[in-house]
Order: structure tokens, then sequence, then C-alpha cells
């Protein structure tokens, strides 16, 4: 009997080819010949479309949420050298792999980011639904994000941590958690012009005191003196390194029933005080240190002016849904510690509503700022919107990015690009972080949520992300470091002893009695 190996091997081998084209197929691209146009776009979470993406932005992984059986997604530029990504997958969660995602949007900068979608029906028909187009930009954003991380719940708060997320991927690593100092209040993280190895942050009960970071040193600095009402409270470091500038307050907080603003903190009274690094000196003026609140500083780049926020004189007849803030400056000289004139830059009676958290742009050009209908600690207020101030046309607008929800801290990258901000708009109840792209002529373009590994993680992490600063790379110095002098007594700092202290406001002097 005679035994055909040939036609049996050919048979053999012809399976193993169509098995191996097969499977291939279904890696990358499930053959897809016939299928039917939908005009109009998918509904995906979170929504990645009409956005701008910074070219080093970790993948924007999203949800399908349409109703499928399979679904095929292609990644692309058109006309572009660049290999598409391809992804077959019978789950409605789309992960698009790291490496070429990078790959694709390093070598198309400037060009147009197409994502094609297609669902296969259980009648296996196929059907394709419009582009989502994005474009990715030209300009990086600044690699880590650092904030704080809170429960939205008030009877929540003393778990709490600074942490830092590398938004070039999805690694999130701790600064500062208060589990090493008795679940303390820990708050006001700041950075100097973006830079990882300059920060400070404030310890508040046990522990307390001003953690300063500065090129790997880690002090813990008394910023109390007789002579002011309060410790620094909201900070903003000037450029040149060696200074900051704090507001000092008496806060007050109340809470609701009823209604959208449950929870409100204020101040009674508020001044304004810089403080020296290298001198270990607080010092202030009494055009800062007035019966007005003076709030919330910010310098401008190249650090001349010191902007801040001005309410009206606390009264107790005063109702606090009726106190406003108005944007002022004034000059200050960190070398020869001399102040200039007052300037009223923009007011609640031009606008009607509330200024706070002015943020200005490393270029100089824009400030970022919130307005809600009063009060200046937004966080809390659904009527919190962000608008920017072109300095140069001294005209300001409310900007689109925002939602029905609270939208509050916000910071800038240091090329002046790109915003994040934090937004409850997801579920009105937690703060999440959003970017937003701005071009060279002030236009800015709609905001993306942070992308995460898993695009479900936000249904069901509830925590807030707490005032996002943006930062050019990770901070290096240890948990362990910040833990050691955390732990020790702090640093008393010293009141300048050229200041006149009886033209200073009451509030501030009345710690001398």
């Amino acid at each position: 009997m005679k035994v055909y190996y040939k036609p049996i091997i050919s048979i053999f081998l012809g399976i193993i080819v169509v098995a191996i084209l097969v499977t291939f197929l279904k890696s990358a691209d499930p053959g897809i010949k016939m299928y039917t146009g939908l005009d109009r776009l998918p509904q995906i979470d979170p929504d990645y479309n009409e956005i701008v993406i910074p070219p080093n932005m970790a993948p924007l992984n999203f949800i399908i949420n349409e109703q499928g059986t399979e679904y095929y997604v292609d990644i692309h530029v058109k006309n572009s050298s660049t290999n598409p990504i391809k992804i077959s997958t019978k789950t409605n969660k789309v992960i698009i792999p790291i490496k070429k995602w990078k790959n694709i949007l390093s070598s198309n900068r400037g060009k147009e980011l197409y994502i094609d979608i297609y669902l296969k029906n259980e009648l296996g028909e196929w059907r394709k639904f419009r582009s989502i187009k994005n474009k990715i930009a030209k300009e990086r954003i600044d690699s880590h994000v650092a904030y704080r991380l809170i429960n939205p719940g008030y009877v929540l708060w003393w778990e709490m941590g600074i942490y830092q997320r590398n938004i070039q991927n999805f690694n999130e690593s701790v600064i500062f958690t208060n589990r090493v100092t008795k679940k303390n209040c820990m708050n006001c993280h700041s950075f100097c012009r973006n830079n990882p190895e300059i920060l400070m942050f404030h310890l508040r009960g046990p522990y307390s005191g001003t953690m300063v970071v500065k090129d790997g040193d880690v002090n813990k600095i008394n910023t109390a003196t007789k002579y002011t009402m309060s410790a620094g409270v909201y900070p903003a470091w000037h450029p040149e390194e060696n200074h900051i500038a704090f507001s000092i307050n008496k806060i007050i907080q109340g809470f609701h029933a009823q209604g959208d603003k449950t929870i409100y903190v204020g101040d009674k009274a508020s001044d304004i005080i810089i403080y020296d690094i290298q001198t270990n000196t607080i010092t202030t003026s009494p055009k800062v240190s007035t019966r007005r609140m003076e709030n919330l500083p910010n310098w401008s780049p190249e650090g001349k002016y010191l902007y801040f926020c001005s309410g009206p004189e606390w009264t107790d007849n005063r109702k606090y849904d009726e106190l406003q803030y108005d944007l002022m400056r004034i000059s200050y000289d960190v070398e020869t510690n001399h102040w200039g004139e007052l300037d009223t830059i923009l007011t609640a009676a031009e606008t009607g509503k509330s200024i706070s958290f002015p943020k200005i742009s490393p270029d100089g050009k824009y400030i970022l700022f919130c307005m809600s209908d009063h009060g200046y600690f937004t966080i809390h207020f659904t009527s919190s919107d962000l608008y920017m101030l072109d300095l140069r046309a001294k005209k300001y607008r409310r900007l689109a990015v925002n939602s029905e929800h609270v939208e509050s801290y916000h910071s800038w990258s240091s090329n002046s690009r790109w915003f994040v901000f934090s937004s409850k708009r997801k579920d009105g109840l937690c703060s999440r972080l959003y970017f937003s792209y701005v071009d060279t002529v002030g236009n800015v373009y709609k905001p993306f949520l942070m992308p995460q590994k898993d695009p479900h993680f936000y249904d069901t992490y509830i925590k807030n992300y707490n005032i996002p600063e943006l930062i050019d790379g990770p901070v290096a110095v240890s948990h362990w470091k910040l833990a050691r002098t955390a732990h020790k007594m702090p640093i008393q700092a010293k009141f300048d002893s050229t200041v006149d202290i009886d033209a200073l406001s009451g509030a501030t002097k009345i710690s001398k009695k």
C-alpha cells in the first residue's frame, strides 16, 4: 500500500498557514471587507474627541459605550510613515500599547490623529462610526503632576497624602503622606517655576510647620510670629527661588444642611507676608496689611509684581455670600525689600463675581483665575468657573472648558502651552484632573481627563485630586528624609525689624496683645 505523504504534508502546512493568518488578522485586523457606515460619532468614555494631545502624554485608554459582540479600533495619522495602531477586542475596553502610542505621537507632532471604531452586531454585521479626530500638539507638557489625594467626605479628611503622577505613563508615587505624622492635615504644596527640586507644603496640628525643600535640603519653618495673625497659608514662590509670599488668614468654616454650598470656607481677616529663605525673615508692609482682606498671592514671571486678591473688611453683620474679591497687584523688589504702589487689575464691581486663585502664565501674557458668586475658596461652589485675562489687551473671558459643576484649582505648564485644573464634572462629587491646550494667540481648547491604565478607574475611585501642580520631572527627595525633618522642632522665623508695626492692620497686630 502506497502512502501519499506529499499531499498530506501540503494539507497540513496549509492548515498551519491559514491558522497563522487567522490569528494575525484577529490580533491586528479582523479583515473587515464589508461594513455599514454610521453618520455619528461613537460614544466613548472618557470623552477623547476633538482634543489637543501633548506629544508625550500617556495612552488615552477608553471604553466604547456601544453594544457589540466584537470591536476593532484603528488609530492612525493620514499620509504618515508611522505604522497605525490596530486593536481587535471582544470587550469594549480599549487598551492602547504604550510603545506604539508614544511612537505615533512623537513622530507626528502638529498632525491630526484619527481613531476609527468598528463594531460587530449580533447578526455578525460590521458597523463603522464617524472618525474621532484629535490633534497632536507640537509642544510637550511637563512630565509630572503633583496633587493631594483626600476623601470627599469632610469627616474622613485625616487620610491624605501628596502624590505625583508621571503623565507620560501611568506611574504614581508618593511624595509624602500623613501616616507618619499622626494623620495631621497637610496642604498647600507649591513649586518654584515647575521645578520638582524646589517645593514647600504645610503640616498642621501635630508636627506643625512649613516644610521647605530646596536643592536636596529640607527644613521645617514656623512662619508664625507675634506680629502675624497666623502662620503662612496660601503660598507663591518668587521666581528667584529664595522668597515665598504667603497670605496669613483667620479662617472660618460653615456647614449648611441644604443647597449646593453645604461647606463654606472663608476668612474674617487676611494679610500678605513674604518669607526670605536665606535670612529666615518674615516681612510685610502696611500696603498689604490693611483692614481689607488680602489673599492668594502670585508672582509675575519676572518677579517684579505680586498679584493678590483683596476683599472688603469683615464685619459681623456682613453676610458670607455677599463678600466678593478684587484682583490687585503691587511691585516688590526682593533685593531692596522695597514695596511699590497698589494697582487695581480687575474688580468684582466690573465682573459681578468674586475673583480667586490668580495664576500668571510663565510667558507673562495671561492670568488664569476662578470666579464664583462670592468668597474665594471655590472648591465647594458650583458657580466656580475658570476665566482668563489677557494682560496685553486687558480683557477677560469665561473659558469654554467649564461645566455645570465645580472648576477650581489650576496651574500652568512651564512653557505656557498647557494648564491643568480640577473639576467635579464627571460625577458632581469627586474632583478629577483635566488638561487643556493654549495656543500662541491664547485660544484655549477642549479639556481632557487625565488618562488611567484602566479606563474604568474613575468609576470606583472616590478620592479628590486636590491642588494639581505641573512639574517638569519627579520630586526626588525621599519620603524618609521628609519624615525625619517633619518630626523635628521647626526653625522659628524672625520678623523684619524694619517694618512699621503700628502701621499694620489691626488683624495683623492682634497677636501683640
